[in-house]
């Protein structure tokens, strides 16, 4: 046979609700405006830098074709850019601009593009 072991009561727990949990920040705190990193200094590069695009340097071997509809600039390997090109037209000495005529890898249409390697 177990005997029962009498528990002490309980006490009910405060009510808490809502910021009271949040301790009342002193009367010299409040009066002093928070100094953050932003005050002290001037961001150069973190959030300007999150945001813009920025553009990297091709890699080496690697073809850039400029699009004239689309306005894009796409690198791709020597590979891809013959793929890209097999019914293509090129003609340098008629249009300065873009001289080929092939598909854009970025927009995926036949237009005029301007072909760059880079070694």
């Amino acid at each position: 046979m177990t005997t029962a072991v009498p528990r002490a009561p309980r006490k009910p727990a405060p009510k808490v609700s809502g910021f009271d949990r949040i301790p009342v920040r002193s009367l010299e705190a409040q009066a002093e405006p928070l100094r953050t990193a932003v005050d002290t200094q001037p961001d150069q590069e973190g959030r300007h830098l999150l945001f813009s695009p920025v553009e990297h340097r091709p890699a080496f071997g690697s073809v850039t074709i400029d699009c004239s509809s689309c306005s894009m600039r796409t690198s791709v390997s020597p590979r891809h850019a013959v793929a890209l090109a097999v019914p293509s037209i090129h003609v340098p000495l008629v249009r300065k601009g873009f001289p080929s005529w092939m598909r854009c890898p970025a927009c995926g249409r036949r237009t005029w593009v301007r072909l760059g390697v880079h070694l």
